[in-house]
């Protein structure tokens, strides 16, 4: 199985949230297969590379931004 790659990430991401609105990583991805845990932690280096955003601000810049399963998150187009 190849690893997914942050694009297919994003991509699959897009497809899965009609792209709209704030989204929980975990439902997004939610099984516990090694593909969506491959995507999840891809979540993960998306919200440092502030290219999924939370919902509730903070003054952090995205390279200090930890994944919090209790916060939903957005994709920022670029």
């Amino acid at each position: 199985m190849a690893i997914p790659t942050l694009d297919q990430t994003e991509g699959i991401w897009i497809t899965r949230t009609n792209n709209s609105g704030y989204h929980y990583v975990q439902d997004v991805f939610a099984g516990e297969n090694p593909r969506d845990q491959f995507h999840r932690a891809n979540c993960r280096l998306l919200i440092t590379k502030g290219r999924l955003i939370p919902e509730r601000g903070d003054a952090l810049n995205p390279s200090e931004r930890l994944w919090e399963k209790a916060q939903r998150y957005s994709q920022v187009l670029i």
